[in-house]
């Protein structure tokens, strides 16, 4: 169980590696690829997203309240 853990980080940390060195080049097709195969990728861009959306809201949030 251990040596499929270490193993499958590594296979994260290079899809991670890679995706953002395809991003450098603009190459779509590698691009594609890094993010179709990678779980630590999809949850990076769910956690964005929701940040995104929380900050969104925030401001929203405010902007309904006025300066109290």
């Amino acid at each position: 169980m251990w040596d499929f853990l270490v193993r499958r980080w590594r296979v994260e940390a290079a899809l991670w590696v890679c995706y953002w060195n395809a991003i450098g080049r603009d190459d779509r097709p590698s691009i594609r690829y890094c993010a179709d195969h990678s779980l630590l990728l999809s949850v990076f861009w769910l956690m964005a997203l929701v940040g995104g959306l929380m900050a969104l809201g925030t401001v929203v949030q405010f902007l309904q309240g006025g300066c109290r």
